[in-house]
């Protein structure tokens, strides 16, 4: 029998290599397939446990490399070895590719439908070792309890053992990445309000618990103070959570925090959906004695007070005098109890300039010469210019004063006290630059009305159109779209454009129909609009035919 070469392994050999070869493809290609049967069947791995299976296979994984090595790569060259390890190493990094790039996602978080959710998403430690398990029954008692006793809150529901949000940031002044993942988390869950917080124990066994609350950008367009997250006064526990009742308290002090601020999210709400009599009421309520006396509320009474100040005057656009005066003298007082030192300090004093606008326009209630308190006005004027130059308030304060400046100016140069100077022009140009500065946007709708008006004054019903639709555009309120609306028609069919203005004319009444539908306004009020504007059309028609027949009369006549 022929000798076999020396450089040429023997067939036992041969056999020997491919079958270690073949096992230690097929092992790298179950590791990653295993972990993904694991994942699909049950639920994604945590990352310890993950990385604990890699490391398990890695090992096993070298030893198999090993061997082949030794076996059939023990005479080779070091290069040659090394190239065997560089391609096993290739072969297992690249099935871990295939574990990471299929692997199947977590389950979805339980998604909320309600309008008013509260999502409890547990207490970490601030400092010290802290039983995690004591903290997630604690999220879960928490979050049974509150569901029961806040009115306002549709469904509560406790995420603690699901979800992992770094609150450890809420200590420091650096919150970015916990504000994007709770941003996700409220889009996922469809969360209105999310409860967290940082809990401390001293050497002693007191704990103390520091609640914590997200409130989503848009539930509280008008109070951006409220955005975000934001922590409340501490809660001592003397006892531990050792003790029964130390934890009751606890929950029952969470709980009345929490429904404070799901009360005044519902006044905002009801307020902005024009119930400003209700939600004068609700906000009433918040303002007791006995609720401001449990102090550390997450809703601080002044801004309690500028809210009720706003919808008392909201009630007194409806009425006639002396109710109105008395409604306005309410608002006021409301403005006047905000300190200067306050954080919204300057939302009051701007907002007391415009309660001192809206007490100027006397019993009729309009800009007509003769009828508004002159003196007055050009008083709040001044006062608005210099809040409108003040660098030491907020963008939007400015804006926001501005925009009120405008107001008064338009009131005053149709009351012929004074001449135009660019003031309401100005004020579109400012608040149209600043759009996407946060609670801006409330702004423009206003301002551009004011100049609708001005330019429809100047006769450039053009201009006055335009405007008004850019106001339109930005205005969630039927009334006000309604009422926009029907400017809007009677400027188009004073230019004869009968098509147009009967298309404006059908969007001011679909606008008054939502708005009857909603309790804004009665039957009878859409009824006597739909009355006024059908013969404001007639006249139109009339109008505009006498002009067409006119006009080849005189070329006739040429």
């Amino acid at each position: 029998m022929p000798a076999h070469p020396q450089d040429q392994p023997a067939d036992g050999e041969g056999r020997g290599s491919v079958w270690l070869w073949s096992l230690l493809g097929v092992f790298a290609a179950c590791v990653p397939c295993a972990l993904l049967v694991v994942e699909k069947v049950g639920s994604a791995l945590s990352p310890v446990p993950l990385v604990l299976a890699i490391l398990a296979a890695l090992a096993g994984y070298v030893l198999a490399v090993r061997a082949v090595v030794g076996q059939r790569f023990g005479q080779s060259s070091r290069r040659s070895r090394v190239l065997v390890w560089s391609a096993a190493a290739v072969l297992f990094l690249g099935s871990l590719g295939v574990l990471f790039a299929f692997r199947p996602p977590p389950p979805p978080l339980a998604r909320m439908g309600g309008a008013r959710d509260v999502a409890v998403v547990g207490f970490v430690p601030e400092e010290g070792q802290q039983d995690k398990r004591v903290l997630t029954d604690l999220a879960d008692t928490f979050a049974h309890d509150m569901a029961g006793r806040i009115p306002t809150a549709t469904g509560v529901r406790s995420y603690a053992g699901e979800v992992s949000l770094p609150l450890a940031e809420l200590q420091g002044t650096h919150r970015g990445e916990l504000e994007r993942k709770t941003a996700r988390f409220a889009d996922e869950t469809n969360a209105e309000i999310v409860v967290g917080g940082l809990v401390s124990r001293d050497t002693a066994g007191q704990v103390t618990l520091r609640p914590a609350v997200y409130v989503r950008a848009d539930q509280v367009p008008d109070s951006p103070e409220l955005a975000g997250w934001f922590l409340s006064g501490p809660i001592l526990v003397a006892r531990g959570w050792e003790s029964a009742r130390d934890r009751s308290r606890v929950s029952a002090e969470l709980t009345r925090r929490i429904g404070t601020l799901a009360e005044f999210v519902d006044a905002l709400d009801t307020w902005r959906n024009g119930s400003p009599k209700e939600a004068a009421r609700i906000l009433d309520g918040l303002l007791g004695p006995e609720r401001e006396a449990g102090g550390d509320s997450f809703v601080p009474p002044d801004l309690l007070r500028l809210f009720h100040g706003h919808a008392v005057e909201d009630q007194a656009s409806g009425e006639g005098d002396p109710g109105r005066q008395k409604l306005l003298e309410a608002a006021r007082a409301d403005y006047l109890a905000i300190g200067e030192g306050s954080p919204v300090g300057w939302r009051a004093a701007i907002s007391l300039q415009d309660n001192a606008y809206r007490r100027a326009l006397g019993p009729v209630h309009n800009c007509r010469p003769g009828t508004v308190q002159a003196r007055d006005l050009a008083q709040v004027s001044r006062e608005l210019r210099a809040f409108a130059d003040d660098q030491g308030i907020s963008e939007r304060g400015r804006l926001t004063a501005t925009v009120y400046l405008a107001q008064v100016e338009h009131c005053r140069i149709t009351a012929g006290l004074v001449k135009d100077d660019g003031t309401v022009e100005r004020a579109v140009a400012a608040v149209r630059a600043a759009h996407d500065a946060a609670g801006t946007a409330d702004l423009l709708p206003l301002v551009e009305s004011i100049a609708a008006s001005r330019a429809a004054g100047r006769g450039d019903a053009a201009a006055a159109a335009d405007h008004i639709r850019r106001a339109i555009a930005h205005e969630q309120d039927p009334v006000r779209r309604a009422i926009w609306y029907g400017l809007l028609a009677s400027w188009i069919l004073d230019g004869c454009d009968l098509a147009g203005g009967r298309a404006a004319r059908q969007d001011a009444l679909s606008q008054l129909a939502a708005a009857q539908q909603a309790g804004r306004v009665s039957e009878e009020r859409r009824r006597q609009y739909e009355q006024s504007s059908a013969a404001e059309l007639r006249q139109a028609e009339q109008t505009c035919g006498a002009r067409r027949g006119a006009r080849p009369m005189r070329e006739g006549g040429q």
